[in-house]
């Protein structure tokens, strides 16, 4: 008999093509015999069950009874869903592989796999071989997913190679380009590789976040053609939906998170990028180029511990003082505090990390209009509150109180809850 190993191929076809088993010498003489071609045998585990020790073979498949002999010249296949081996008449039926390999000589028509581990289907019983190749049949898991995916380089002679190559020179060497280097980058930025290439280059990366706080240099001064909302831009964006460029950020410390960029910036006590930028928010101007910055801030606190540096930097302070800027046309960017501290620490579906903040109970409005608590973490519905009773139809700030007062109320105990 020819052995065969059950293998994980679809429907019920795996070894399909013809096998021309030849007989040998020995296996002719016994078949000349009378008796032989006659004899029955029967099943090992049921001695009334007995068949033909010839196998006889129709148009049709047939399962190959234990103890069988093939003549030569079948068609045999392996049904992978019993483990058993079938054999038919090799005779062309249309549609059939085995129609296609007319002429084929003997010893190319039969293919062999070497898989020594696994039972033969004489070793395993049916039920036993069916759960073997449904097992072998079944799909595997894929690999876990990893959010940033692979980070593929684009093709070595795309256009954007080289735009990107010279933007990366001219900003890092303060070129005539300067403002159109920062234009191409901005464009690029978007793009999960270029957004790696940003954030893993230290003296592309420290012009960008010096920009960012506000500080340019003689020739480039960051307020001119608005290069600071442009530095801005280019971070939020080499960030989003970006974990790798994240981390390579996060990797490279005091460049992003304590800078050094010349006399353009004061020296606050604390020197780092919040207490920086909380120093100089009274010079901002624009609504837009401080929404940009508001945008880089929430996309930086994707990495847990860049949130916790942040944190622990008084980020939340910052952004409650740009949510309380003065006037109608800082509403865009009021919004978009909002967005940042739901995507960061109240609404999970956006990715947040429930119970990082805040910590403690709401306060009441009279703690919370002393000038020395204003910014309190405790005082963050009293100015959405605030807000809107001077714009009841505002949206975003209704669903903004929404998540904090739910956030609030899961720390706090209903017996020592303040009113508001």
């Amino acid at each position: 008999m020819v052995p065969f190993t059950p293998r994980r191929v679809l429907c019920l076809v795996c070894l399909s093509l013809p096998l021309l088993a030849r007989a040998s010498k020995s296996a002719s003489k016994q078949s000349n015999a009378p008796a032989e071609d006659n004899a029955i045998v029967c099943a090992t585990d049921n001695s009334s069950d007995c068949y033909p020790r010839v196998f006889v073979p129709t148009k049709d498949f047939a399962i190959i009874r234990e103890g069988q002999d093939i003549p030569p010249g079948l068609h045999v296949r392996l049904n992978i869903y019993t483990g058993l081996k079938e054999a038919r008449l090799n005779i062309p039926i249309e549609g059939e592989e085995s129609a296609e390999l007319e002429g084929v000589p003997t010893e190319q028509a039969v293919i062999v796999v070497e898989s020594p581990e696994e039972d033969t289907p004489e070793q395993l019983s049916e039920e036993e071989a069916i759960q073997k190749a449904l097992r072998d049949h079944k799909s595997k898991q894929p690999p876990a997913y990893e959010a940033a995916g692979k980070i593929m380089p684009p093709p070595p002679s795309g256009e954007d190679v080289g735009t990107f190559e010279k933007a990366k020179l001219t900003v890092a060497m303060e070129g005539r380009a300067f403002d159109s280097a920062l234009d191409d980058l901005a464009e690029l930025s978007h793009d999960i590789y270029y957004g790696v290439e940003i954030s893993k280059n230290g003296p592309i990366l420290e012009k960008l976040v010096c920009l960012f706080l506000g500080s340019g240099s003689e020739k480039f001064h960051a307020k001119d053609n608005k290069r600071d909302q442009k530095a801005a831009a280019i971070l939020a964006s080499s960030i989003q939906n970006n974990p790798t460029a994240l981390e390579e950020i996060a990797g490279l410390g005091n460049i992003v998170f304590s800078p050094s960029c010349g006399s353009e910036l004061p020296a606050p006590k604390n020197n780092n990028i919040i207490s920086i930028l909380k120093s100089r928010l009274g010079r901002e101007k624009d609504p837009a180029t401080l929404k940009s910055k508001v945008a880089a801030i929430s996309g930086l606190m994707k990495n847990s511990q860049v949130r916790d540096y942040l944190l622990e930097s008084n980020v939340m302070e910052l952004l409650l003082a740009i949510f309380l800027k003065k006037g109608e046309e800082w509403d865009v960017t009021r919004a978009r505090v909002a967005q940042a501290v739901m995507d960061n620490f109240l609404e999970e579906d956006a990715g947040a990390s429930l119970g990082v903040w805040p910590k403690g109970q709401s306060e009441h409005s009279k703690f919370c209009e002393k000038k020395s608590q204003i910014l309190d973490d405790a005082c963050w519905e009293h100015h959405v509150t605030n807000f809107l009773n001077k714009a009841p139809e505002t949206v975003w700030a209704k669903d903004f109180l929404k998540s904090l007062n739910m956030q609030r109320s899961k720390l706090e105990d209903p017996a020592e809850h303040k009113e508001l």
